[in-house]
């Protein structure tokens, strides 16, 4: 059940309270990242005023219009209705995203600064939204299988089973990515867009396992979740553009060539893990296990496509 209280008269849930914490959360990052000059802040006050609004706008339209138990209550007003839930995290990030480029234009901040100055602060307000899922229905695995998981705090039980609280290894992720993107723009801050490209190369890589260990009928078609669709789908652009800008350009033809033919080997492997682990009887930690070593191809290609380019947005 959806934890909620009674504050003066008005109806508060746990959920979105967790998510004004992380809107605030990264606000705070955003403004601290912005540094003094005149042009970023101003950016980032509106950010902070856009991204929000356009985040949750985005994020209830892709809920309403992909997520197949809400198709019999599809109207306008039940769209409207923001008290009967439905939220995608992707439509969030996707608003957000839209928001810091149209707060960059109006600043005269370059888009593609922004975009690595945002990135680390999107995965601030992950970490912590995520943990709001704590207190919904959303965020769990199938049931857990092998008992090794039971009893640890990683795992809930109800009457029946015990499940994965799979939104806590998702904080958990968003974290580490919200660090090691802090240290990418530290380092790599004179090359506009690379930290944003690092940034959902990771993204989409980690939230491809995370998807598959969720089963909370949230967004889904049959074993695969829309979600996880989009994950794919990202980083696969990613890798797909960098690859043929290095062709454009040239250079380190090979790797370019090599990224372009495993991409199709890494999503079928993909696909046929999720049938493994939605059909098979084959043990879940060493499916999982296969799933692990088949991401960091994408991974490992990624990041070398990034030394290799050089990419200045």
């Amino acid at each position: 059940m959806t934890a909620q209280m009674t504050f003066l008269g008005l109806t508060v849930y746990a959920y979105g309270l967790y998510l004004a914490a992380g809107c605030l959360a990264t606000g705070l990052l955003l403004w601290h990242l912005a540094g003094k000059e005149e042009a970023r802040r101003n950016a980032a006050a509106l950010t902070c005023l856009l991204s929000p609004l356009l985040g949750l706008v985005a994020a209830r339209l892709v809920y309403v219009l992909s997520d197949i138990t809400f198709a019999p209550f599809l109207t306008l007003r039940n769209v409207l209705n923001l008290r009967l839930g439905g939220y995608a995290m992707f439509g969030a990030l996707l608003g957000a995203v839209l928001g810091g480029m149209l707060a960059a234009r109006i600043a005269g901040v370059k888009k593609a600064v922004w975009l690595d100055t945002m990135a680390p602060a999107l995965f601030a307000f992950i970490a912590v939204a995520r943990l709001g899922e704590g207190h919904t229905v959303l965020g769990i695995s199938r049931p857990l299988v092998t008992g090794v998981l039971d009893n640890t705090f990683l795992a809930m039980r109800d009457d029946y089973d015990a499940y994965l609280r799979t939104y806590l290894l998702e904080s958990a992720g968003a974290l580490v990515l919200c660090l090691l993107s802090l240290r990418s723009l530290r380092r790599h801050g004179a090359q506009p867009g690379r930290t944003a490209l690092f940034a959902g190369l990771t993204f989409g890589v980690t939230q491809t396992l995370f998807e598959s260990l969720r089963f909370d009928q949230h967004i889904r078609f049959s074993f695969i979740g829309l979600q996880q669709v989009l994950s794919v789908v990202l980083f696969s652009l990613i890798i797909i553009c960098l690859a043929v800008y290095l062709l454009r350009r040239g250079q380190a033809k090979a790797l370019a060539i090599w990224s372009l033919c495993l991409l199709p080997v890494v999503l079928g492997g993909i696909l046929g893990l999720e049938f493994m682990v939605d059909r098979s009887q084959v043990s879940k930690w060493l499916t999982y296990g296969l799933y692990v070593l088949l991401l960091c191809v994408p991974i490992a290609l990624g990041v070398r496509l990034l030394e290799r380019n050089g990419y200045h947005g």
